[in-house]
């Protein structure tokens, strides 16, 4: 039997993305995907300022930033009855967030076969064992880890795993998450899609408009188009009707079902493919997102539908949040009331997500509604979701949940850690920059407390740091004599608006850290 600090089960940007934070904490993974290669199929076409936080904290944001989707310039999302037709509805451009003052990151226009193979790559450098056409086919949940049976593929064999924790990553049909008997809510199937992969000249109904997505309805179909090389590959996502098989899609059908759907009936069109089996877009939370030392993340815990790049986004927030309390308690720093945390922190806000994406589909299929309001309802989501309760010491300030607005951030416990220009040694950096391996105590220019005696990094405005213009301390609602405590995922872990007692801080961490 082979052992592993963590058994990833899933090979996609969740776990991918496990393998790459592990490895910055110093615990190595093996990562194992049933598939013999990753996807190229672009899916997930961008990722969000908060995502790229996230990516920052462990080096990967300027590699990321190098590689650019071929769409990375186009910004329509719309609603029409046909591609040549007038738009009857065009929603806010998904990139135009206002993040400049909340975040020192941009969005990145990455499609998701650019970054699988990016993140497998520095996964692999930096200590990972990354095998393909390798299944976990039975788990066996023990009280000390999991031992899983994984299956290779190519040559049959068989091999027990014994591992001190199980990341679930194997997506929406998690097989995985079924060996541990975790159900998911009740959702009403919102749409069953089979994606048809054609070429075409579409310059003269698209009119100079860089589609990112373009919902069609008519009597005769419904679907979406996107771009796969911002030219003439192109991606038409039908809507199966109650009868419907993969099998009905014939390249005569699918011609008439694209020129339908384009709104030219003599357009020349060639199909490249139509996809195997069909797919599905629902909004459905896991029952849970841990059982014993199994954890279960991004698609596994919740499927959302494909707007607004929240399924990626809240798949790396799940396993950045893992990925520090594994490696803490692995360093037996912390104890296992930690982990418990994931899933406290993490569940309320895979259920708000969905929901917000389930009405952006609406919106984006013609469903009466705000679309700037929901666009607002979005940005928010992004920078300023929040944890009712886990890892941190409340400081007894109102909690805003499940968002907060982050235009007006209140950096108390729980709540994502402001971004903040400061400087340090003569260069300017973000407060954001303080993620990584452990907690930061940043505290006020008068505060005089000596707290060597707990081991953390510890930064003094007007020493270490320096805040010119009192930004930090505003931003954070602490005086000149205050502290706050920051965790590895950049979220407040505590706040002392005032000077705390000199033996405030170990109190602090060893409850932060349930030890």
């Amino acid at each position: 039997m082979s052992e592993a600090p963590v058994l990833i089960a899933g090979g996609g940007v969740t776990g991918l993305s496990a393998a790459v934070f592990l490895a910055w904490y110093g615990v190595p993974a093996l990562l194992v995907e049933r598939h013999a290669e990753p996807s190229t199929d672009p899916r997930a076409r961008a990722l969000n300022p908060r995502t790229m936080e996230l990516y920052r904290a462990v080096g990967l944001e300027q590699a990321i930033g190098q590689v650019r989707s071929p769409i990375a310039d186009h910004t329509v999302v719309a609603h029409a009855e046909t591609l040549a037709g007038p738009e009857l509805r065009r929603l806010p451009n998904r990139l135009d967030t206002g993040s400049d003052s909340l975040s020192p990151c941009r969005w990145a226009a990455i499609d998701q076969n650019q970054l699988e193979p990016l993140l497998r790559a520095h996964a692999v450098q930096t200590g990972a064992d990354v095998r393909y056409h390798h299944e976990v086919v039975a788990v066996d949940n023990e009280p000390d880890g999991v031992v899983a049976v994984v299956l290779d593929h190519r040559t049959g064999r068989e091999e027990r795993v014994r591992a001190g924790h199980l990341i679930v990553a194997d997506g929406a049909h998690s097989p995985v998450r079924r060996m541990l008997d975790v159900g998911q809510d009740d959702s009403d199937l919102l749409a069953r899609k089979v994606n048809i992969y054609f070429d075409a000249d579409l310059r003269e109904p698209l009119r100079g408009r860089k589609i990112v997505a373009l919902t069609v309805r008519n009597p005769a179909v419904h679907g979406f188009l996107t771009s796969i090389d911002g030219a003439k590959r192109w991606r038409f996502a039908v809507s199966l009707r109650p009868g419907d098989d993969v099998a009905d899609f014939t390249e005569e059908r699918c011609v008439y079902l694209l020129r339908t759907a384009i709104g030219l009936e003599d357009l020349p069109i060639v199909i490249d493919h139509v996809s195997e089996t069909p797919w599905e877009i629902s909004g459905q939370v896991a029952h849970r997102m841990r059982a014993g030392r199994a954890f279960i993340a991004g698609d596994a815990a919740h499927v959302m539908p494909p707007v607004g790049t929240f399924g990626v986004a809240t798949a790396v927030q799940d396993v950045f949040n893992l990925a520090w309390k594994i490696a803490l308690h692995h360093r037996g720093v912390a104890g296992p009331g930690l982990l418990a945390t994931y899933e406290t922190e993490r569940l309320p806000v895979a259920r708000h997500t969905t929901a917000l994406t389930v009405e952006r589909y609406g919106l984006v299929n013609g469903k009466p509604g705000d679309a700037r309001d929901s666009a607002v309802r979005q940005r928010a989501t992004m920078f300023g979701y929040t944890y009712p309760e886990g890892a941190f010491v409340p400081d007894g300030s109102p909690a805003p949940h499940p968002v907060e607005d982050p235009d007006h951030p209140t950096a108390a416990p729980g709540c994502r850690a402001p971004h903040v220009t400061v400087e340090r040694n003569g260069t300017a950096l973000s407060t954001v920059d303080f993620m990584g391996r452990g907690l930061v105590l940043v505290t006020g220019r008068q505060q005089a407390a000596n707290f060597s005696d707990v081991p953390i990094e510890h930064h003094r405005i007007g020493d270490t740091l320096h805040d010119p213009t009192g930004e930090f301390t505003r931003r954070y609602g602490i005086t000149d004599d205050g502290a706050v405590l920051i965790r590895p995922d950049g979220f407040v872990a505590w706040r002392s608006p005032a000077a705390p007692r000199p033996d405030a801080l170990r109190a602090v961490v060893d409850r932060v850290l349930f030890r």
